[in-house]
C-alpha cells in the first residue's frame, strides 16, 4: 500500500508539472513568439510601404496574401503601446501571430465591413480587454494607402461562435446593402473557451495621410 501511494503521488506530481509547463507555454511561451512575430511583421511593414502604395491598387479582400501583414491596427483607449499588425487570415497559424482580417470581409476604409479577430487569451492576448471597450472609442487602422478613423457605435456583445451575421457588409444584417465603411472587432468569450464571441461594431469617421500619423 506503502508503494503504490507514493508511486500515485509521483504521478500526480508529474501530472501537476506537466500541466503547469503546458499553462506557462500557453501563457507566456506563446506570448513570447507573437511578440517577436509582431516586430518582424512591423519591420515588413515598414519595408511594403517604402517600396510603393501597393495597398492602393487592392480591389478585393481577395488580393490580401495569406499570413502577409497589411494594417496596424491601433485602439488607443486599450493603453499608449497598443498597437499590432494585422495579418490577413484568422486561423490559428494567423492569429498566432497577432489580429487577423477575416477573409471574404471588407478592406480598411472601403464600404463594407472590415472584420479582424484576435485571441483573447494566449498569442499575446491581444483582444483581452476588447470588452471593456464602450461606444466612442477610437480605432486607428494604418495602411499604405492612409489611416483610417473608426468610432465604435456598439457595447460589446456575447454572441453564438455561429453566428455568422456579424460578417455581414451591415454586422448582423445580412441581406442589407452596405453604405458605409464599418469595422467588426472579435475575440473569444468567455476567456479560455470557444463556444461564444465578444463583438463589437463601429463606422469610419476620418481618413488622414499616413505622412501624418496618428495621435495619441
Amino acid at each position: 500500500m506503502r508503494l503504490y501511494l507514493r508511486i500515485s503521488g509521483e504521478i500526480l506530481v508529474t501530472l501537476g508539472v506537466l500541466v503547469l509547463g503546458f499553462l506557462a507555454y500557453m501563457y507566456w511561451g506563446t506570448a513570447m513568439r507573437e511578440a517577436g512575430a509582431q516586430q518582424a511583421l512591423t519591420r515588413e511593414l515598414g519595408r511594403q510601404w517604402s517600396a510603393g502604395p501597393s495597398l492602393t491598387a487592392l480591389t478585393s479582400p481577395g488580393d490580401l496574401a495569406l499570413g502577409k501583414p497589411f494594417a496596424l491596427i491601433r485602439i488607443p483607449s486599450l493603453g499608449p503601446s497598443w498597437q499590432f499588425a494585422v495579418v490577413q487570415g484568422t486561423g490559428l497559424p494567423e492569429l498566432a501571430l497577432g489580429p487577423g482580417h477575416v477573409p471574404g470581409t471588407g478592406l480598411p476604409g472601403r464600404v463594407g465591413n472590415f472584420v479582424v479577430a484576435g485571441h483573447r487569451v494566449t498569442a499575446g492576448s491581444p483582444f483581452w480587454s476588447l470588452p471593456s471597450l464602450r461606444p466612442g472609442s477610437v480605432v486607428y487602422v494604418e495602411t499604405i494607402a492612409g489611416i483610417y478613423e473608426y468610432q465604435l457605435t456598439t457595447t460589446p456583445a456575447l454572441v453564438s461562435a455561429d453566428d455568422d451575421a456579424m460578417l455581414a457588409p451591415v454586422p448582423f444584417h445580412p441581406g442589407a446593402v452596405a453604405r458605409r465603411p464599418m469595422i467588426t472587432l472579435i475575440t473569444c468569450g468567455p476567456p479560455w473557451t470557444g463556444t461564444s464571441r465578444v463583438v463589437v461594431t463601429g463606422v469610419l469617421i476620418h481618413t488622414l495621410p499616413r505622412e501624418q500619423g496618428i495621435e495619441g
